[in-house]
């Protein structure tokens, strides 16, 4: 079960980055051709791409932030049954993962820093693509073919 997930898991990154690779040089290909139906066309996988991507990718810092949620709640758990056993605060860090907490309030900081880039990301990749795939054609006539929107 954990070897297929494993498989799976890396499938979806591997078709993500392939699908965004295509586009960039498929839309770049067809843009210097002059081909305005298949620069049209590649908007379509560019649109997919970002979503397969950005998903991929969002879905790491969601786990990221689990991590550092799980390890500061076992931290707190540890300590609340050594109160409860009667020991003495000072002693208390010398127990479990004696968390720095300033340290894992940087990651929550890091992990909403990449999140807010990533979700930059992937409106601009997506705005782009879905204009390019309703009016990549009439772009690629006008500025690329024959200098009209429509030849």
């Amino acid at each position: 079960m954990l070897t297929s997930r494993y498989i799976l898991r890396r499938f979806g990154r591997l078709a993500a980055f392939t699908g965004l690779t295509i586009w960039a040089l498929g839309t770049i290909f067809m843009l210097l051709r002059g081909n305005a139906e298949l620069f049209q066309r590649f908007g379509a996988l560019g649109a997919a791409a970002s979503i397969l991507f950005f998903t991929d990718r969002l879905t790491k810092i969601e786990l990221g932030r689990q991590k550092t949620v799980e390890k500061l709640l076992h931290e707190y758990g540890i300590e609340l049954m050594a109160i409860k056993q009667g020991k003495p605060p000072t002693e208390i860090p010398q127990e479990g993962y004696a968390v720095d907490f300033l340290t894992e309030e940087r990651n929550f900081d890091q992990l909403r820093t990449q999140a807010e880039m990533f979700n930059f990301l992937n409106v601009m990749l997506l705005t782009v693509a879905t204009l390019q795939w309703g009016f990549g054609d009439r772009i690629v006539h006008r500025f690329m073919a024959c200098g009209e929107w429509v030849c």
